[in-house]
Order: structure tokens, then C-alpha cells, then sequence
């Protein structure tokens, strides 16, 4: 993960206001069937987002930079928890269960049709609260699911479903869970709690999947540039 670059492109919206061992995890749906990082095209997303929550983004007491690393962090964690980094792999190519790599970015391959997602067990589908047959779409480094995926991608204007949109769409999920703040201040554990509905992987989902330990998330966050408060 090129965190230097993301670190940047995660703070530009920003500066414009005020002068990203397990098997790939993600939501669940009922009734579904190496990449870089792209400063501009993720900067330009993030100022849509960010002109939305300009509360959320006041930066008064935070070193920018810092935020930036934080934020980051908080991705490449994400990436690490949701099993889509790591082991050679391009996370933002990965589907659930690794039985797929998706071979256009042009959009989420549920919707491309490239890929109609994976069956889950009865177990799973009960624990999400579907019955059975319920089939998981989740797809890309974040593991987002097609019909959260086109709303963020319809919200933001993303694009393309490549890495810069990617990384935004999981930047505009922590921030609608009112825990960017929290990650740009370095107050991990409290993001990380606000954002456990949203990844099976977090402590507390309520998906009952396999999920990571305290300990395990805060050493892959200040692994890669995290800092605490």
C-alpha cells in the first residue's frame, strides 16, 4: 500500500476547506445471485465528501499531516482485518472467498456482471440475519457489497471501482459512521468501535464471522504510520 500517497490525497480535501491467515470477509446480501493510488482522482472525491461534513473535518487542533498518516493507517488496517492484503495479493482485485479476481475495474464486478458473488452457508446467512441461500458480493480492498457500492459510487461520483474510488468510498463509510475524526486524531480504538457494523472483521460485528482482535488491529494501524492519542 503506497501510504505516503494515500496520506496525502486524504488530507487534500481537507487542505482545500481550510487554506486503505483469513479468507476475505465482508457484508451480506439477500438476493444476489497492484494497483496505485490516483492522487488527483481521490483528492477530488474527498472534497465532495469532505465539503458535505466540514464540521467533521475541522482540523484546528490536528496536524493535517498526521491526520493523513492516521487516515491511511486506518485503511491499511481495514485491508489487513478484511483478509484482502498481504500473501502477495492485489487487495483491490480480491472478492469474498478469494474464487474470483476481478479482471475490470470499471465498475463493482456484480455490477459489471463479471462476478455474481458467493453462496454463504446457512449458518452465515442466519447469523447476518438473511435466510438461507443469501449470497455475499463483497468485492475490493474495503470488501463492499454492490448495493452499498452504488451508493456511494452514485453519492460521490466515483467513476470506476479502481483504487482511488475504492479508498474513497471506505473514507465516506468511516465518515458516515462519525468516526473519521476519531482516525485523524488517532483515537483508533474508539474508530474502530464506531466502525464494527460496518466491517465483519471488527470486534462486535454483528455477522458473528471470524473477526480480529484488539491487539491484532492496533499493531497492523501503527504498523503502517498510525499514531495514538
Amino acid at each position: 500500500m503506497n501510504t505516503a500517497a494515500i496520506a496525502l490525497t486524504a488530507t487534500a480535501a481537507g487542505l482545500l476547506l481550510i487554506g486503505g491467515t483469513a479468507s476475505a470477509r465482508g457484508h451480506v446480501e439477500a438476493g444476489e445471485g497492484g494497483a496505485g493510488f490516483d492522487l488527483g482522482a481521490l483528492a477530488d472525491t474527498l472534497e465532495t465528501t469532505y465539503n458535505q461534513t466540514t464540521q467533521a473535518l475541522d482540523m484546528t487542533n490536528t496536524n493535517t499531516t498526521t491526520a493523513g498518516r492516521n487516515v491511511a493507517a486506518f485503511l491499511a488496517m481495514i485491508q489487513r482485518a478484511e483478509g484482502t492484503s498481504g500473501g502477495g495479493r492485489d487487495a483491490y482485485r480480491v472478492c469474498y472467498g478469494y474464487r474470483h479476481t476481478i479482471a475490470s475495474l470499471r465498475d463493482h464486478p456484480a455490477v459489471t456482471g463479471e462476478w455474481r458473488g458467493e453462496r454463504l452457508s446457512d449458518a452465515m446467512c442466519a447469523n447476518a440475519g438473511f435466510g438461507p441461500g443469501c449470497v455475499s458480493t463483497a468485492a475490493g480492498a474495503y470488501q463492499i457489497i454492490r448495493p452499498t457500492w452504488v451508493r456511494l459510487r452514485d453519492r460521490l461520483g466515483l467513476r470506476d471501482f479502481g483504487p482511488a474510488a475504492q479508498d474513497a468510498a471506505a473514507v465516506e463509510l468511516i465518515r458516515s459512521r462519525g468516526a473519521l475524526i476519531d482516525v485523524q486524531a488517532g483515537r483508533v480504538a474508539d474508530a474502530i468501535h464506531k466502525c464494527r457494523q460496518e466491517w465483519a472483521s471488527l470486534p462486535g460485528n454483528y455477522a458473528k464471522q471470524g473477526q480480529r482482535s484488539a491487539s491484532e488491529l492496533l499493531a497492523w494501524y501503527t504498523t503502517n504510520g498510525g499514531t495514538t492519542a
